[in-house]
């Protein structure tokens, strides 16, 4: 999966800043480098993978035309979270 460019407001940054402590520019590094894709229950999509500090992140985000994606949520990844992205980096 290919995202070109993210889609911001005050809704969503508000959203993942207040509610769930992640900067916007954080939410976008996991997407920098081989995040792992999956599709959630509800349509939308997850990104997990670390920031450039090293926090890891699990992203839910819609994906809108022309690879834009809008971010939804997101949280720091429990542990079951990295070992399940490690295992995923390694192959």
């Amino acid at each position: 999966m290919k995202i070109r460019e993210f889609e911001w407001d005050n809704g969503n940054v508000v959203h993942i800043e207040l509610g769930h402590g992640i900067k916007p520019e954080e939410a976008e590094e996991v997407f920098a480098v081989k995040p792992l894709f999956s599709k959630t229950k509800r349509g939308h999509y997850a990104a997990m993978g670390p920031t450039i500090d090293g926090r890891f992140l699990a992203i839910v985000f819609e994906l809108k035309g022309n690879d834009i994606a809008r971010i939804i949520t997101g949280w720091d990844m429990e542990q079951a979270e990295k070992k399940y992205w490690r295992k995923y980096k390694e192959t």
